[in-house]
C-alpha cells in the first residue's frame, strides 16, 4: 500500500511538471514569428550613365511585416555582392513610419557601386532584401531576394574622407587635402607633398569646424617614413619627418597613422628601363603631377614608387583610366615619343594620361 501511494505521488508531480512546461512553451514567442515583407523592384537590369545621374534608377518596395499584432517595425534595405550572403551588404535603415520604398538616383546608386568595390565599366551583379526587426536583432525578417545588374561609369567618386589641415597650409581644413576610405572602412589613405621645411606638422580631422581631430599619441620614424598611433583630441601634432610627397594613412578603428616618402616612376618592357629599372618621373607642386617624356615601345607599363612593388598601380579591367593598387598592365599599341602623367591629387581618385607627341 505504501509503495502505491508513492507511485501515486510521483506520477502527480510529473504531470504538474509537464503542465507547467506545457504552458510556458505556449507564452514564449518564436524570435522569426510573423510574416516577412515581399520585396519588389522597378527595375533589375539598371542603366547608370553620367548624363542620367539625377534620373531615377531604381524604386525597390515592399508591404508591410506582419507580427500579428500592431507593431513599430525597423526596415532595412540591404544590398550586396550576388552570392555573398549579405555578408558585407550596404544598408539602408528606413523608420517604419515611412513610405515602403527606397529610391536611388543614378547617382547615388553608381556611387554606392563604386564603394562596395565594383570596377566601372564592368557589370556588377547585385541581391538585394528587407530586413524588419521590432528593435535591433529582435524579431528578425527577411523578404524575398532581388537579384540587379548594373554597370557602374567611372566619375570623380566623393569618398568619404578626413581633411589634413597642416602648418604648410595655415591650418585651415576647409582648403586642406583629403585622405579618402575608399572602400568605407575607416581606413583611409592619400597624397600630400610637404615642400617647407620649416612647416612638416599636421592632423587629421573630421569636417571643416575641427569636429573631431586627431592628433600625436606615439610615432617611430626614419628619414622616410613617420608612423605610430593618434588620439581624438589630442593636442599634439603629426609629423613627417622631411619635406617630400607622402602617402598617408589612418585607420580610425585601429587608431593609428602612417606616413611614407614616395617618388614614382614608370616601368614595364613598354619603357626605356623594361620591367627591372624604372624611368623616373618628376613632380610638379603647381598641377599637383607626376610627369615624364620617354620614348615608348609597343608593350606594357605600371606606375609605381620608390622603385619597389609595395606601392605599385595599374588600370582597372576593363581600363577607363582610373589607376588601382596592384591593378593591371597598362598597354602601348604604338611606339612613339610620350608624354606620361600620373595624377594622385585627388584622394581615392588616381588617374593618368599618356599622350604621343
Amino acid at each position: 500500500m505504501r509503495t502505491y501511494i508513492i507511485k501515486s505521488l510521483f506520477i502527480a508531480m510529473a504531470l504538474l511538471v509537464m503542465q507547467a512546461c506545457k504552458k510556458d512553451t505556449v507564452t514564449v514567442r518564436s524570435a522569426a514569428e510573423g510574416t516577412a515583407p515581399t520585396l519588389k523592384a522597378s527595375a533589375t537590369d539598371v542603366q547608370l550613365s553620367s548624363e542620367t545621374a539625377n534620373d531615377n534608377a531604381v524604386t525597390f518596395t515592399w508591404n508591410k511585416a506582419d507580427y500579428g499584432y500592431n507593431a513599430a517595425v525597423q526596415y532595412t534595405l540591404q544590398i550586396d555582392k550576388k552570392g555573398n550572403k549579405f555578408a558585407a551588404a550596404r544598408e539602408y535603415a528606413l523608420d517604419g513610419t515611412a513610405a515602403l520604398e527606397q529610391k536611388f538616383t543614378v547617382g547615388d546608386l553608381n556611387n554606392s557601386l563604386v564603394l562596395m568595390g565594383f570596377t566601372p565599366g564592368a557589370s556588377a551583379e547585385l541581391e538585394v532584401r528587407v530586413k524588419s526587426e521590432l528593435r535591433t536583432n529582435v524579431d528578425t525578417l527577411f523578404s524575398n531576394v532581388i537579384e540587379v545588374k548594373a554597370t557602374p561609369y567611372a566619375v570623380i567618386v566623393n569618398y568619404p574622407s578626413l581633411y589634413v589641415p597642416a602648418a604648410y597650409q595655415g591650418w585651415s581644413p576647409a582648403t586642406a587635402e583629403k585622405v579618402a576610405s575608399i572602400l568605407d572602412n575607416k581606413e583611409y589613405e592619400g597624397y600630400v607633398n610637404f615642400a617647407d621645411a620649416s612647416n612638416l606638422i599636421f592632423k587629421f580631422t573630421t569636417d571643416v569646424n575641427w569636429t573631431t581631430t586627431y592628433g600625436w599619441a606615439s610615432s617611430t620614424n626614419t628619414d622616410s617614413y613617420a608612423g605610430g598611433t593618434f588620439a581624438a583630441g589630442a593636442n599634439g601634432n603629426l609629423f613627417v619627418p622631411s619635406t617630400g610627397y607622402y602617402l598617408l594613412k589612418a585607420n580610425t578603428k585601429n587608431n593609428t597613422w602612417e606616413a611614407q616618402k614616395t617618388t614614382f616612376g614608370i616601368v614595364g618592357d613598354a619603357t626605356p628601363g623594361g620591367w627591372d629599372n624604372d624611368t623616373n618621373m618628376s613632380f610638379n607642386a603647381t598641377t599637383k603631377e607626376w610627369t615624364v617624356t620617354a620614348n615608348l615601345a609597343v608593350g606594357k607599363l605600371k606606375f609605381r614608387a620608390n622603385r619597389s612593388w609595395d606601392i605599385n598601380y595599374g588600370d582597372n579591367s576593363p581600363a577607363n583610366g582610373f589607376l588601382k593598387l596592384n591593378g593591371g598592365d597598362i598597354p602601348i599599341t604604338s611606339a612613339g615619343r610620350y608624354t606620361v602623367v600620373l595624377n594622385l591629387s585627388i584622394a581615392g581618385n588616381y588617374t593618368y594620361s599618356i599622350t604621343k607627341l
